[in-house]
């Protein structure tokens, strides 16, 4: 790894990914960084406080710590160059103490063993994977990909699959006229709606957290969480009225019961894409 403690003009900068030894990131450091430059080095900066996060299970706080400071020196107009260069240096050493920490406390490893490491970034990857069939819906260049996703399933189950329940439907007790699914259908047009801004009315306080500095990180993991959480309480409440009315088809033609199943697998598919068996409602 490359490390700078001092900046110099016509300097170029590099911090190198240590696990994967890939560019982090180059920057070519002027009299006075542009804008552009900045806000790219800002963006890389917390991205790896993301990685030293998620990788070694450490607070939040740490990305927001940094945020502050940043906040502080645009305020008080500090030499960014030197600012930039110093906080490249904290976060890349703390992810070299981590690794080193990892490497020293690591058994020796049997003959074809896996790795903790390489066991959870192969789940992680196997998620990723499976939302990424799905749309993806840019409410702003740092939301959280599962969101994101998210939104993008669910325009494509109003869109695409929800004009088909309400013709497969139409002749039995959920008909979409009656009052739990104009409920239900309201909660969907609530959840997946996108402005022609590009930002999801549910999902305003969550854009607007995620657009200021310093972030309070707290506040955007609720947010996170109970779109989460809603989207699961409304995809089982409607899966289970679907279960419900494929026990009783004698109300439906061959043609409209092909259309609630493809329905119902769609929706039992984003249940199990985005992990949400277990956040259903409960009933006391």
């Amino acid at each position: 790894m490359i490390r700078t403690t001092r900046l110099l003009p016509d300097t170029i900068v590099r911090a190198v990914l240590v696990d994967s030894r890939l560019a982090l990131l180059y920057v070519r450091v002027m009299a006075k960084l542009t804008r552009a430059e900045i806000d790219r080095t800002v963006e890389k900066v917390v991205k790896r406080y993301d990685e030293y996060i998620r990788r070694f299970f450490r607070s939040p706080r740490l990305k927001s710590a940094f945020e502050e400071r940043y906040f502080h020196a645009v305020k008080h107009q500090m030499d960014m160059q030197q600012f930039l260069a110093a906080e490249i240096d904290v976060v890349e050493e703390l992810i070299r103490r981590e690794e080193e920490k990892a490497a020293r406390k690591a058994p020796p490893s049997a003959p074809g063993a896996v790795k903790k490491d390489d066991f959870a970034d192969r789940i992680l990857k196997e998620f990723e994977a499976k939302i990424e069939k799905y749309p993806e819906i840019r409410i702003h260049k740092d939301a959280n990909p599962e969101i994101r996703h998210m939104l993008g399933a669910l325009g494509v189950l109003d869109s695409e699959h929800i004009p088909m329940l309400q013709d497969a439907l139409k002749n039995t007790n959920y008909a979409f006229n009656t009052q739990g699914m104009m409920t239900l259908d309201g909660q969907l047009r609530s959840l997946s709606s996108v402005g022609t801004d590009g930002i999801s009315p549910r999902l305003t306080r969550y854009f607007n957290l995620l657009s200021v500095f310093p972030r309070d990180y707290k506040a955007i993991d609720r947010e996170e969480k109970s779109f989460i959480l809603e989207v699961s309480f409304f995809l089982h409440d409607l899966y289970d009225i679907l279960t419900q009315v494929s026990t009783d088809l004698y109300a439906m033609s061959r043609a409209e019961q092909g259309k609630l199943q493809r329905g119902k697998m769609f929706i039992e598919g984003m249940i199990d894409d985005f992990r949400l068996k277990d956040f259903k409602r409960k009933n006391f």
